[in-house]
């Protein structure tokens, strides 16, 4: 009888050994293709100033590899086995979660934060002294053979906890991934994907937000589709904050060479905008640009005053054009520029009566959001 628990519990052990070393695979393969694909592509690209291209799928199964190889040999020096085995793992998820703890500092030329460059030793020789400590002082406990459910049980405990660590060191920022994505997909002149990403959350970071305008540009599509997204920055949206001027890819020089202009210093986007038009130093694209940072800004008098000086009376506008020049009339009835969108002159009527309707701002505010969160009405009037 004692022979066959015997066997029982070293056949469950060597189950269990394959078994944490596929979980352990599958968690690492997963982390890094699904969820930290464009991180480690951002690392990749500052490690190799953009020499080498990174591929996500060969990326994931050479690191989860040598992670493995890495858990076998540390396994083979320490000795851990019994309900502690899956400690084993803690170097390789330690590491793992290093890899991906990159954040915006990455355009500015550092690969990674200062602090590991101590703290990484320092944990793994606390490690080393602990499972060394474990190995001497509860030796008779490793080694004896105990209930095969509480083996099972300890080591996926620890591996799940260890695969928690890794998840909560790693970058979980969800707006900086957002901006890598979205960045990758402009570079790789898929505009498309760029603008699908993340395009029903209501966050967004201003790099984000520059990003997505630029997507829109290149698309011709900044009247069309501006307003379908948040935009909390007013014209600063527009372009790159300052200190973005060091950033290793898709930048504020891009950025400028696309429009045909650099800005002065401390010259606001609106007033460098309104200057590469006026003197017709900026490329045909600056125009959009232009007339996009009037409507953020809710200058409403410049933007048709632009307009009418930009675009003929027959011309169609694009949508939001449109709806910045119903929104102006309604307040300006002599002003001569028609729209003949009589959807668009009935949804404007319906939006001027909703607001009426509602006892609490709170409550008008979220309501209209949810019936006309995509006009330019709702941005000017509640944002």
């Amino acid at each position: 009888m004692s022979s066959n628990t015997n066997l029982s519990y070293k056949r469950a052990a060597r189950i269990l050994t394959v078994a944490c070393g596929l979980l352990f695979s599958a968690f690492s393969f997963v982390y890094l293709f699904v969820f930290q694909k464009d991180v480690l592509e951002a690392l990749h690209y500052s490690l190799s100033q953009g020499r080498t291209h990174y591929s996500p799928l060969i990326g994931a199964i050479i690191i989860t590899v040598v992670l493995l190889i890495f858990r076998w040999g540390i396994n083979s020096l320490m000795g851990l086995k019994g309900p502690v085995r899956a400690l084993s793992y803690f170097p390789s998820c330690l590491l793992l979660g290093v890899l991906t703890d990159v954040d915006r500092t990455i355009f500015y030329g550092e690969s990674f934060s200062d602090k590991w460059m101590w703290l990484l030793p320092l944990l793994l020789l606390i490690y080393i002294g602990v499972t060394y400590t474990l190995r001497r002082v509860f030796r008779y406990w490793f080694d004896r053979e105990g209930s095969v459910l509480g083996l099972i049980n300890s080591n996926l405990a620890i591996l799940i906890v260890l695969c928690l660590m890794t998840v909560g060191i790693g970058n979980s920022d969800l707006n900086f991934h957002h901006e890598l994505a979205v960045e990758k997909a402009i570079r790789e002149n898929n505009n498309d994907a760029a603008l699908k990403v993340a395009a029903k959350s209501l966050e967004a970071s201003r790099t984000l937000t520059v990003l997505r305008s630029h997507a829109l540009s290149m698309e011709g599509a900044m009247g069309e589709h501006l307003f379908e997204y948040p935009q909390y920055y007013g014209a600063d949206g527009l372009l790159f904050a300052p200190l973005s001027q060091e950033t290793l890819r898709l930048n504020a020089d891009s950025l400028y060479e696309y429009l045909g202009a650099k800005p002065h210093t401390a010259e606001a986007p609106v007033d460098f905008l309104a200057r590469i038009c006026h003197d017709e130093e900026g490329k045909h694209t600056a125009l959009d640009y232009y007339l996009s940072a009037l409507l953020l800004d809710k200058k409403l008098d410049k933007f048709a005053s632009v307009t009418d000086a930009s675009f003929f009376e027959q011309d169609t506008l694009p949508r939001y054009y449109r709806e910045a020049v119903i929104l102006y009339k309604d307040t300006h009835p002599d002003y001569a520029r028609e729209v003949k969108d009589t959807l668009m002159i009935q949804r404007f009527e319906e939006f001027t009566k909703r607001q009426a309707e509602f006892a609490s701002p709170a409550e008008e505010k979220n309501q209209m959001r949810r019936e006309f969160g995509d006009t330019y009405w709702w941005y000017y009037h509640y944002q």
